[in-house]
């Protein structure tokens, strides 16, 4: 009985997907700091089709954008839009940008596909201007569906055994794992769609509850004159990591 409910209550989300991404979040947190500069850089770190670059590029045609992407048809599609594109495995790589290089600095459903999350989070730190603002989004492990699976004994939605996501993040772990050593500030958290309410419910669940959310959201601010992040976690700073192997590059 408990998974025949379980099931009934995964066919509820359906048509509701768009909402986990969070542009309605995104978006305004990166357009209106856009506009408060005379030629904001900004990188989207897993751009996809990029759409939320275009986008921020026609509320601010002085925008200039950059992206990483993998998948070829999503390079492609990003080169005739006008973007400059770098295709890097982000778990290893350097990103090909010189350090404080962009004013804006967007990951959006990414690092949940990583294992090397402390790495990506470094680059993502280093290529960001001082008081730069950093985007970042994750599907919330604690959100009110994933505790529900969990209830019936399923394997929660937001990390896989077998599978694409092999991180999972609550809201009160990611704070922890951005904020650690000091080099990056979280201004702000919101969180995106409520698993298995219709739209404009979950947009009023989300806003009211964001820890039960289905993805979170966090505008995070580098502080100026910081070391580098991977910096900090290799001085021993973060006795959170002292027993965790990490790649430093």
């Amino acid at each position: 009985m408990y998974s025949a409910v379980y099931e009934q209550l995964k066919k509820l989300k359906n048509g509701t997907e768009d909402e986990t991404n969070g542009r309605h979040i995104v978006l305004p947190w990166a357009i209106d700091f856009c506009r408060r500069l005379p030629t904001p850089r900004v990188l989207d770190v897993g751009a996809g089709r990029g759409a939320d670059l275009i986008a921020i590029r026609d509320s601010v045609p002085s925008a200039e954008l950059s992206a990483i992407e993998s998948f070829p048809v999503s390079v492609e599609l990003l080169k005739r839009q006008g973007v400059e594109v770098s295709s890097i495995n982000l778990e290893r790589d350097r990103f090909p940008f010189p350090d404080g290089a962009f004013n804006v600095v967007i990951c959006n459903q990414v690092l949940e596909h990583l294992k090397e999350i402390f790495w990506a989070l470094s680059e993502i730190s280093r290529v960001a201007a001082d008081d730069g603002l950093i985007i970042l989004g994750v599907p919330n492990l604690g959100s009110a569906h994933n505790r529900t699976a969990l209830l019936f004994g399923k394997q929660p939605p937001a990390i896989h055994v077998v599978g694409p996501h092999v991180r999972g993040f609550t809201i009160d772990g990611f704070r922890s794992f951005v904020e650690a050593g000091g080099a990056l500030k979280i201004e702000a958290v919101a969180g995106a769609n409520f698993y298995p309410l219709p739209k404009q419910a979950a947009r009023f669940m989300s806003k009211t509850l964001p820890g039960l959310s289905v993805s979170a959201f966090f505008r995070v601010r580098k502080v100026k004159g910081a070391r580098n992040y991977i910096d900090v976690l290799q001085s021993g700073q973060s006795k959170a990591l002292a027993d965790t192997p990490y790649f430093t590059g």
